[in-house]
């Protein structure tokens, strides 16, 4: 499984863990782990892996989009 940075549903920006390869022709790039835990320590993204939206993994929405 991988980070990817991508947008999901009403263009809210996202760090989603995911198999599937990252679409970078839509802008979709990999992140790595340690890139994560800085914008989770500054609070840029906030975790709502527990909502359930992404059956796959973890799910991160970028605090401005809450």
């Amino acid at each position: 499984m991988k980070l990817v940075l991508t947008t999901i549903g009403q263009n809210k920006v996202a760090i989603v863990e995911s198999a599937e390869k990252a679409d970078e022709r839509k802008g979709e790039r990999y992140i790595s782990e340690s890139c994560l835990e800085v914008n989770l320590k500054n609070r840029n993204f906030v975790d709502v892996t527990s909502s359930g939206a992404n059956s796959e993994g973890r799910l991160f929405l970028l605090a401005e989009d809450m």
